[in-house]
């Protein structure tokens, strides 16, 4: 067995090739006619030894994940095998980085190393495709002469949740917005001869544009994660784009207070505005719904030697368990049925539009999302 002390959750310990392959063997002698049962089911199936690495795996699991050599799957972590963004964000690897404390995959594991049957979801964000799962994941203990052993069965529910998702996100905004546009229009029939048409017209043409709006950004993000997004780059001006977008949000958020803050130098840089236009909406919207009034929201443009970084800044900080989960599909501090923001600005701005997306948030300093592209 070999000793990595670097972990900042789990055990980082791992066993040798040697120990792999003798549980492998006395699994395979132990299992006998169960490896065709296996076999049968149409979940993912692991047995993974007492340091979480991999001694067994039914064949649909190197079909899912295109391996061409499944034999190289022996002896990694769950989170290694299936490319998890944080499997190697610590040199212990998968379970040992800060982030794995809120993963239900290797909590779950955790539990029936300690002889305890456990039920968790997973929400695994890929690090090379941007492409997001999320996962139920089942773990029974397993004794094998005195060696200890987690059976871990995994249930894709990506589908669910993104079904779930659209009702509760999609729907809710666009009845809440549908419901807003009924009492103007009511209003103008009840009361004609006693309103004022441009402010009417201005408030049925903002809820007309966040009807709009919430129909486009639920269609980017399905086409986004389909790999069916086209890209249309052209000469943008950051500061432009920056003004107009807050300029926006002030209008549907009348009653916060938004300052966007501009760099002495100007410069156009190539990317798409409309996607870029969403990102920054989405950086607002989290920051705004993470505001009081009174509170003020930033938008800070900083141009470098050769970088544009957008920073939108919230006086209120995020818990230290959120933090470890933002970026990842279905979270959302606002609770239950919220999540897509955070996870949707990611997306766009690191699988088509060449950058890369940050958070950093404290007590002391407030919560800052970054947006950063080149030149």
């Amino acid at each position: 067995m070999t000793q990595n002390p670097v972990t900042e959750y789990a055990p980082a310990s791992r066993s040798d090739k040697y120990a792999i392959d003798r549980q492998r063997k006395l699994l395979a002698e132990y299992q006998g006619s169960l490896q065709q049962f296996y076999e049968a089911v149409c979940e993912i199936v692991l047995i993974v030894n007492a340091n979480r690495q991999i001694v067994f795996f039914n064949s649909i699991f190197p079909s899912l994940l295109n391996v061409d050599n499944p034999e190289n799957l022996y002896g990694l972590r769950p989170g290694e095998a299936m490319g998890c963004m944080y499997a190697c964000s610590n040199p212990g690897g998968c379970g040992t980085s800060r982030f794995c404390t809120q993963c239900g995959a290797v909590n779950s594991i955790l539990s029936a190393l300690n002889q305890r049957d456990d039920l968790q979801e997973c929400r695994l964000l890929k690090d090379e495709s941007m492409e997001a799962f999320e996962l139920l994941v089942r773990t029974t203990p397993l004794e094998v002469q005195g060696q200890l052993f987690s059976i871990v069965a995994i249930t894709d529910i990506s589908h669910e949740k993104r079904r779930w998702a659209l009702e509760r996100i999609f729907f809710h905004d666009m009845l809440n917005t549908a419901a807003g546009l009924r009492v103007f229009a009511q209003m103008l029939n009840d009361e004609p001869d006693n309103w004022n048409a441009a402010v009417f017209r201005n408030n049925l043409l903002s809820g007309i544009e966040q009807l709009t709006d919430a129909i486009y950004s639920q269609k980017e993000l399905l086409e986004a994660e389909n790999n069916e997004l086209e890209v249309k780059k052209q000469p943008v001006d950051p500061v432009l784009l920056a003004r107009q977008t807050v300029e926006t949000f002030q209008i549907r958020f009348p009653q916060h207070r938004m300052v966007v803050r501009e760099p002495e130098q100007t410069v156009t840089f190539k990317t798409d505005a409309r996607l870029l236009n969403r990102v920054l909406g989405n950086m607002l919207l989290n920051a705004i719904e993470a505001s009081s009034p009174e509170q003020t929201v930033t938008l800070t443009i900083r141009v470098g030697k050769d970088e544009v970084e957008f920073r939108v800044h919230n006086p209120t900080p995020v818990s230290r368990e959120n933090k470890l989960q933002l970026f990842q599909r279905s979270f959302s501090t606002k609770g239950p049925g919220r999540g897509l923001g955070t996870y949707s600005m990611k997306l766009l701005t690191e699988r088509y539009l060449n950058g890369w997306v940050s958070a950093d948030s404290s007590p002391e300093r407030g919560t800052t999302f970054s947006a950063t592209y080149p030149l």
